[in-house]
Order: structure tokens, then sequence, then C-alpha cells
């Protein structure tokens, strides 16, 4: 009977101890640090997070361990100095030893029970053996087009050249065998972090334009059209691991801040494009995390875009995927967070950039005096080729700057008499305070507007939540410009007129 329970004592033991086993265990050994913390941590983007911290003991040993496996991506481990070294992290590659030393934490790192980290180890040997022979091409490149050659001879000249061409072939060639080596690893181990990290680095090949049989160009385009189509091919969309590298985001951001041409009818189609082959690739719907990575990613990137007329892309992304339901459960049951964005869409879909400007009931000032002609108007009765439309108030400081300068600009270029009317709709409903300003400012000459009743909801259809904001209409009340400082109005009309000139030359010849 002893001997039975015995067994079952064992039994059970051995059981405990394989349900203990630890999914992640990183042993550590730094020579040069010793009692005092280490980080792991991770990219996120252009982000460096923290995982977990460790104390190292008197020999530098410690252990990064825990009952749940990471996350994979590019991970770093931080001496007290935050110089740091990477390692990669996967599944189920999460058990493995690893010694250095403070003089040279890459140079001198050993890796014990990680294939992943073994190839990823032995690939920074060899792009740092590479970089050292092209770095002193790159400098010498550099000085050479840095020369005066104004006074160079020919034979000099020459010289130079050959010079240049010979640090070029060294660069290519050094670049040349990266290619084949990476292309090596991406080969043996297809699956692999590494791998879907350079497929991010490689840039696409764009084949030649195509030409007719006399070799001229037949698409001036296609190179542009190629790599808009294809830039993405040499990218596992489907690898949320990229996530937690400094990779897929600054890629994303190369293709639509340089790669596209900065018009929402470039991008809008564009983001389509991406996130439909996401989810081919991710297959897992709306619920997977490079999916909906890239989507918050684009989403904040259009909320406050760089220049005028993209956050046309900002509504298209809130309309299209979050209040359409395109979003993961948890997104589009957060009622908090969706009204919020559905209150942030009704503020901006009226009044992109090329769509029409909501009309306006509002209470008028004589053109004249401050009490002669008063009475209602609409915008959509203004009749000129362009209306200026600014919303201010008289006591926001900002707007006792902007309007003077915005008036003085408005009668230096006689805008007036080529056809530009300034419509002014003050925000509050102090009369006194408006007629007083107004007189003071001698701004007769301006359509002086406002709602008495505040029932016209311009602070949603012209997302006013501060003043002054400017917007800037053409002849079929479209929304052409805004939000841009007054000199900046007066180029856009100066253009606008200038090209409407133009246009009536052509008509009549």
């Amino acid at each position: 009977m002893k001997k039975l329970v015995s067994i079952f004592v064992l039994f059970f033991l051995s059981v405990s101890l394989f349900a203990q086993k630890t999914p992640h265990k990183i042993e550590v050994k730094i020579n040069g640090v010793k009692d005092t913390t280490l980080l792991l941590g991770y990219h996120y983007g252009p982000k460096k997070l923290v995982s977990d911290t460790i104390w190292v003991d008197s020999k530098g040993r410690g252990t990064f361990a825990g009952d749940s496996l990471l996350d994979g991506g590019l991970y770093l481990i931080l001496t007290p100095d935050y110089r740091y070294f990477e390692v990669m992290i996967d599944n189920p590659d999460q058990t493995f030893k690893l010694e250095t030393d403070t003089t040279d934490l890459i140079g001198n790192l050993k890796i014990e029970g990680s294939e992943s980290n073994s190839v990823f180890l032995q690939y920074q040997k060899k792009s740092s053996e590479m970089y050292k022979i092209r770095k002193p091409a790159i400098e010498q490149l550099k000085a050479l087009h840095a020369e005066d050659t104004s006074k160079f001879n020919k034979k000099r000249l020459e010289a130079r050249r050959d010079s240049i061409e010979r640090f070029r072939k060294t660069i290519d060639s050094v670049r040349d065998v990266m290619t084949d080596y990476e292309n090596n690893i991406i080969k043996q181990y297809p699956t692999s972090l590494l791998a879907s990290i350079l497929g991010c680095t490689h840039e696409v090949e764009i084949p030649d334009y195509p030409r007719d049989e006399n070799g001229n160009i037949t698409d001036s385009l296609f190179k542009y059209t190629y790599m808009k189509n294809h830039y993405f091919d040499n990218i596992n969309l489907g690898d949320e691991r990229l996530l937690r590298t400094p990779v897929y985001e600054s890629k994303l951001d190369d293709y639509f801040d340089k790669q596209l041409f900065q018009i929402p009818d470039s991008i809008i189609p564009q983001v389509d494009f991406l996130m439909n082959r996401i989810l081919k690739q991710e297959n897992k719907g709306y619920e997977g995390k490079m999916y909906y990575n890239t989507l918050h990613h684009l989403f904040m990137k259009y909320q406050n875009p760089k220049y005028m007329g993209l956050d046309n892309i900002f509504v298209h992304i809130m309309e299209t995927y979050y209040i359409n339901g395109h979003v993961p459960a948890r997104v589009a049951n957060d009622t908090a967070y969706m009204n919020k964005i559905k209150d942030r869409y009704a503020k901006m879909v009226h009044n992109q950039i090329g769509v029409n400007a909501v009309d306006m009931l509002l209470y008028k000032m004589g053109q004249d005096t401050l009490d002669e002609h008063m009475g209602w108007t609409r915008l959509s009765l203004v009749k000129s080729n362009y209306i200026v439309l600014y919303f201010w108030d008289t006591d926001c400081g900002h707007c006792k700057k902007i309007i003077p300068e915005w008036h003085k600009l408005y009668r230096e270029n006689e805008f007036k008499k080529k056809g530009v009317e300034s419509f002014l709709v003050y925000t509050q409903t102090d009369m006194d305070k408006w007629k007083k300003f107004i007189a003071e400012k001698d701004m007769f000459d301006f359509i002086n507007v406002f709602d008495p009743y505040q029932n016209t909801n311009f602070r949603t259809f012209y997302d006013i939540y501060s003043t002054p904001v400017v917007y800037v209409l053409n002849k079929e009340r479209k929304i052409i410009a805004k939000r841009l400082p007054p000199e900046t109005v007066v180029e856009v009309l100066n253009r606008e007129l200038e090209r409407d000139a133009k246009e009536a030359e052509k008509t009549k010849k």
C-alpha cells in the first residue's frame, strides 16, 4: 500500500511540475553588470515600451520568466545605462540563454537554445561587417560630390569620375552581397520574424516604362502606378509580429507620405486597397491585429494631417470603417468611443474640401451704416465669383488681430472689384459688441452677419470649436480652401483669379 501511495505521489508531483513549466524563460548573463536591474523592452512602431524588469546578481545573472508566452516581436534587453541589444521573441522559441558583456553587447553576444536568435545574431554580424566596408566608400563619395570642380582640368575631372564609379561599384557590390544573404534567410526560414522584417526592408523592383516600336514611353505614370499597386508585395501583411518592430509602421508612413500624390483622390483608394489586402492575408476578419492596428494608425495620421484637404481621408476612414462597423467588436461596442467618432464625423463631413458649403439664414448688417439696410440674408444669395467666409468673435484675442489683418489685405488687393466678397459670421449674440467692433474697424465693405437665435447649427456644419476660422468658396459655392492664415488666403484667391483670367482668354480665342 505504501508503495502504491508513493507511485501516486510521484505521479502527481510530476504532473504538477509539468503544469508549472514556464512558457517563457530567458536566462541572461551580462559581464560588467552586477546587483542592478535589467529591462526587457520591445519595439512598437517608433516607440520602445517596457515588458518586464529583473534583478541581476553580483555575476550579472538574471532570468526573465513568466507563465504566459510573450507576444512575438523584436525585443530589447536594456542595461542600467540604457544601452541595449535586440532579441527575437517568437512561439514556441521562448526558452533560451544568452551571455555577453558590456564592452561589446552585440559583438560578444552568445545564444544557446534559440535557432531564431542564432540566425538573427549572425545576420547582425554580417550586416555590421558589410557596413564597415560600405561606410568608407560612402564617405569618399560625399567628399567627391562636395568638391568645387569649376577649376578642375580635364585629367582631374576624369580621375574624379573614375573614383566616383569605383566607390559606387563598391557600394553596389556590398548591397548585392547583403541582398543575396537576406534572400537566403527568407528562403530558409520563410515563416520567421526575421524573414518578415527583411521583407519590409526590401524595395519593390519596378520594371522600365513600356515603350512603342520607336522607343517612346507610352505610359508616363507606369512606374508610379506599378509602385502604388506592388509596394506591399514583399510584406507579410498577415504577420502581427511586425507590429512589435520598428519597420512596419515606418513602411506605412513612407507609402502614404512619400510614395503617393498628396491629394485625397490618390490616397483614399489606397487606404481601402491596403485594408482589403490585410483582411485577405491575415484572415481574421475585423478582429485581426494587423487589420485594426493599421486602421488605427491611419485614423490617427489623418486626424490632424500635414496638408489642407487631407482631413477628407479621416472622414472617409470614420465613415467607411468605424461608423459602418468594420472594426473589432470591442471597438464597435464601446459606446462612448463610437459616440465621439460619430460626433467628430458630423462636424467634419459637411466642410471637406470639394463639398458644397452649407447654406445659412443670418441677420445682416447694412453695408454703409450700422442701422440702414439691416435684415435677413442667406449665404446662397451672395452674388460673386468667390466668397471668403470667416467665423469670428469680438472677445477672441486672435480674431482681434486676424480680422483687421484680413481686412487690410482685402482692400490692398482690391478683391471686391475682382468679384470676391468676404462674408463675416459673428459667432456670438451681443449685437452691441458686434456693431461697435465693425464701426471701429470700418468693416462696412464686408458682409457682416450673425445668428441671433443660434439656430443655424453653424458650429457643427463648419466645425467651429474656436475662432477665427476661414473658408474660401468658389462660384459653385464649393469649399476650395480652409483654415489658412490671411496671407495664404490671398495666395489662393490670386491663383484662382489668375486661372479664371487664362480660361477667359482661351474662350475668347
